[in-house]
């Protein structure tokens, strides 16, 4: 049985942190409190949905709502921690086709630009690498910021073949559905 689908769910997790982080900064560090974070993926194989989350990753943020265009996001995350539950899908996902985390075991966002589109809205445009290519992304989200607490909420659709993800096994995406959406919620206190 093929495993494209789970390749595919790590990469939108990793885009979607990125993205997701360097929402939350606001004009001095922020740290990311990872009990109450997550960077989602979901997906279909062979019809059934499956979904996964990445167990490791870390950030580096600086955001001012009032000037989002000077923020800095580098958001760093470990592929190899990747979960599904589902045991072949876990193995699936670190060979050589899917995240390959024996060449490269971390995927790096680094934010470009990000932009407010209006009350509570943004969106973050920035380079996701994994298995190293560079890719541009753009992740619409939504800031809420009480006291020194943040929590950016968003949602991007990645295509897994734009970074190589299971090009070998399902190229066409037979198996494992090509778009994999990424759900990304951070919550982050000002340090």
């Amino acid at each position: 049985m093929r495993n494209p689908s789970v390749f595919l769910s790590v990469t939108g997790l990793m885009l979607a942190a990125s993205l997701g982080l360097a929402s939350i900064a606001e004009a001095k560090p922020w740290s990311v409190d990872t009990r109450r974070s997550a960077i989602s993926f979901s997906g279909q194989h062979v019809g059934k949905t499956f979904t996964g989350s990445f167990g490791a990753w870390q950030a580096d943020i600086d955001f001012d709502p009032a000037k989002p265009e000077a923020a800095k996001v580098e958001v760093t995350i470990d592929l190899a921690s990747a979960k599904t539950g589902d045991a072949m899908y876990d193995k699936t996902l670190s060979n050589a086709d899917w995240f390959d985390v024996a060449k490269t075991r971390q995927a790096r966002f680094v934010s470009s630009r990000i932009k407010k589109t209006g009350g509570n809205a943004y969106v973050a445009d920035g380079t996701l690498n994994i298995r190293g290519r560079n890719v541009p992304v753009r992740l619409p989200f939504t800031l809420e910021i009480k006291g020194n607490t943040a929590t950016m909420e968003g949602k991007v659709t990645l295509k897994r073949t734009n970074w190589g993800i299971g090009s070998r096994s399902d190229a066409r995406g037979e198996w494992v559905s090509l778009d994999i959406p990424v759900d990304v919620k951070v919550v982050a206190t000002a340090r």
